[in-house]
């Protein structure tokens, strides 16, 4: 009986979703590095400490809708996994923070094992950039299947049991 109490405990943590904030300054060359358990995780951009980066400091040559600016706010990011690395950008440059906010790519990676991620902004000319990347990262939670299995198997269990005992 303990065991199967162990095994629902483990089905019920495994299923319970991480959630996490980075927050990437444009002014800096700093990855930000979290130690993630395996699975399957989203990466969200979100308003937090940051919204969109502007690589030059300024907006310039934007059209009417405040969209392929000659310079302005940018929404890319970078993650490195122990197996790949992903750059998002949509190559377009907005008129202001929020705007880009508006078209940022999520992206999603895959972790086999637990190990170390990092999250960047790939910039080389830091000393004109302003503002940063705020990120949600999520672990995607284990379907609702996962719920349905655990009893199904415990109730084999309880049959196997019952009917080991009327053997004996």
């Amino acid at each position: 009986m303990k065991k199967i109490i162990l095994l629902a405990a483990a089905l019920l943590l495994s299923a319970q979703a991480n959630a996490a904030t980075v927050n990437l300054d444009s002014r800096t060359s700093t990855a930000t590095s979290l130690w993630l358990s395996a699975g399957n995780y989203t990466v969200t951009p979100i308003k937090d400490d940051y919204t969109a980066w502007n690589a030059w400091g300024k907006t310039k040559g934007c059209n009417g809708m405040g969209m392929e600016c000659a310079k302005g706010w940018i929404n890319n990011y970078s993650i490195t996994t122990p197996t790949e690395t992903i750059f998002t950008s949509n190559a377009v440059k907005y008129r202001d923070a929020a705007l880009a906010l508006t078209y940022a790519l999520s992206t999603s990676f895959t972790l086999a094992i637990a190990g170390s991620v990092d999250f960047f902004i790939g910039d080389i000319q830091y000393k004109d950039n302003i503002g940063g990347m705020s990120l949600n990262v999520s672990k995607v939670p284990v379907p609702a299947a996962a719920f349905l299995f655990a009893p199904a198997l415990l109730g084999f269990l309880g049959l196997r049991r019952k009917a080991k005992n009327l053997v004996a």
